[in-house]
């Protein structure tokens, strides 16, 4: 067995290190183990995942003093836990969170789509494959180029009954109506001047792994534009579209045939903003056990 232990770069800082443990019995590769005088190491072991290491850095995050550090990453770099009431603030976020169907003609700032994306990298995988690819159209004249492909070809197929698997007659004549009102002439992209696709090459028995980690990825970045101030809509019938009818206008965003996508997110500045919150009441739809 060839040991690629090493290419993990594991260092603990002997001075700090205060044999708590906690490294270990967060590793979920098992791969830790204490020499002689108590101290951390990684132990032998033939490749990344199931067989080793799975590359999560938790012994990075979980200790206490800062003393180890991994994939030559370290502790220093790393940012603090967020303040103490980050639940009431996520709990706002998530009930003041509206589908944006109507967006401002104007790209947003690549600072805050950087930002973004570099918190997108923490978004949890299965097996913490971290095999999840992002797409991101960030210049709405390129968007606009998508969309004359997409838009044109889609419409030529309405006028023969042609339709993705989920819409008919009915759908699309609904949906030309929106577009005199809440989509804003655009009843595709709801006139987002970006886009946002989460794609992953499905394989195997892993395939449904990887539907799973984009549909998380998708809702980690909804999430995190809409904390930013942007606005972002969900859309399923435009991956249809793509996939289904206009496949050249998948090709122009360079996404592999093999790639899973199940949504794309449309997002940037809000043209319309909410004042407040809804009030919705889905407690009939929750189930509990607890004790009396």
């Amino acid at each position: 067995m060839e040991d690629i232990s090493y290419k993990c770069n594991f260092v603990v800082d002997k001075s700090k290190c205060i044999k708590c443990g906690k490294c270990k019995n967060v590793c979920s590769g098992m791969v830790i183990e204490y020499d002689k005088q108590g101290f951390p190491y990684i132990k032998p072991f033939e490749r990344f995942g199931w067989r080793g290491c799975w590359r999560c850095e938790h012994c990075l995050a979980v200790c206490p003093v800062g003393a180890i550090s991994i994939f030559n990453k370290k502790p220093e770099n790393s940012l603090p836990p967020p303040d103490k009431n980050l639940g009431e603030q996520m709990e706002r976020l998530v009930k003041f969170r509206r589908s944006c169907r109507r967006f401002l003609d104007k790209n947003v700032e690549p600072e805050i789509i950087d930002k973004i994306l570099s918190a997108l990298e923490n978004a949890p995988t299965g097996g913490n494959a971290q095999n999840v690819e992002y797409t991101v159209i960030d210049d709405k004249e390129r968007v606009k180029q998508i969309w004359n492909v997409a838009y044109k070809k889609m419409d030529e197929l309405a006028r023969e009954h042609i339709y993705t698997h989920s819409f008919s007659d009915f759908y699309y004549k609904k949906m030309k109506e929106s577009e005199k009102t809440v989509r804003k002439n655009d009843l595709l992209f709801c006139g987002a001047p970006h886009l946002f696709i989460a794609h992953e090459k499905c394989v195997g028995k892993w395939a449904e792994d990887s539907k799973n980690n984009c549909n998380i990825a998708t809702a980690y970045f909804d999430l995190l534009a809409n904390s930013f101030g942007l606005g972002t809509v969900i859309m399923s019938y435009s991956s249809e579209v793509l996939n289904e009818l206009v496949p050249e206008a998948r090709e122009m965003l360079n996404i592999p045939k093999d790639h899973f996508t199940g949504l794309i997110v449309g997002f940037g500045y809000p043209e319309i903003k909410y004042a407040r919150g809804t009030q919705k009441n889905r407690k009939a739809k929750i189930h509990r056990y607890r004790k009396e």
